[in-house]
């Protein structure tokens, strides 16, 4: 919202699309500042009503929501320029118009507020790494909270093996298949049960059952997981996944891995 917020007040300085001089300075600023807000919110139930497996590129993405969310907008403003202005009204062949110009400010909304949201490709931050207490040798639980379980599609079924974050979303891959979340990698982790599995990556977590295998190359660790995928291990994680996972065995470099028949890494360390 607080990006929101910046180009509310910029537009309210600019003054677009004949708000200036037509409103009062004080006016003009409430008008553009309440708009922002309310597009913001129609941005992410835009977002939140598209479907995940769609328009996956970011550009796509955000110009696909700033057009849905445009919609209900557009009555919305006309609506606000009715009461600041008695007895304008928009005729039905001036709506293309004022959706158009609507779409404008909503691409700006979504931009700003997608590019400044936190995501999980941003670099990791440097600081002692997370603790991860439990040893390979203790019992895991039998299944996984239902509160993940009921939002994956029967089809792949409930052995989940790690958890993938892609843009604002996650990716759950399990036995039967991997499936997209509508789910923040941080709320996942607060679901599960710690002795399930732990987060190695900004970007990836663990099924304790699934890692098959370790690689060291210098000062880069990968797990090697039971369906062949190598997930990297950031370097925050790297000392207290060394730990867990000591009772996994050592793959050894590229080079002498054909044995475990592993693919190739999956992210970046």
């Amino acid at each position: 919202m607080l990006a929101a917020t910046v180009v509310g007040l910029l537009l309210g300085f600019l003054g677009p699309f004949g708000s200036y001089p037509a409103y009062p300075t004080a006016t003009r600023y409430a008008f553009w500042l309440g708009l922002t807000a309310a597009g913001a919110v129609a941005s992410v139930a835009a977002d939140a009503v598209l479907p995940l497996t769609m328009l996956r590129g970011g550009a796509i993405r955000i110009g696909a929501v700033a057009l849905v969310s445009a919609l209900p907008m557009t009555f919305v403003v006309a609506w606000t320029m009715s009461l600041l202005q008695p007895g304008r009204v928009f005729a039905p062949q001036q709506l293309p118009a004022l959706f158009a110009a609507v779409a404008a400010v909503q691409l700006l909304i979504v931009y700003a507020t997608t590019t400044t949201a936190p995501t999980a490709d941003d670099a990791e931050a440097p600081g002692p790494a997370p603790a991860l207490p439990i040893s390979g040798n203790e019992a895991i639980p039998a299944a996984f909270p239902s509160a993940l379980l009921s939002r994956l599609p029967a089809g792949i079924g409930g052995d989940i093996i790690a958890l993938e974050t892609e843009d604002h979303y996650l990716r759950v891959h399990a036995a039967g298949g991997s499936a997209l979340i509508l789910m923040r990698m941080a709320d996942a982790v607060a679901l599960l049960d710690p002795r399930l599995g732990a987060q190695v990556h900004r970007r990836w977590w663990v099924a304790q059952a699934a890692v098959a295998g370790v690689r060291t190359e210098g000062q880069k660790l990968s797990l090697c997981l039971i369906d062949k995928k190598l997930v990297p291990v950031g370097r925050t994680f790297s000392a207290a996944a060394k730990a867990r996972f000591a009772h996994a065995r050592d793959i050894g470099p590229p080079g002498q891995a054909s044995a475990a028949g592993e693919g190739p890494a999956v992210g970046g360390a």
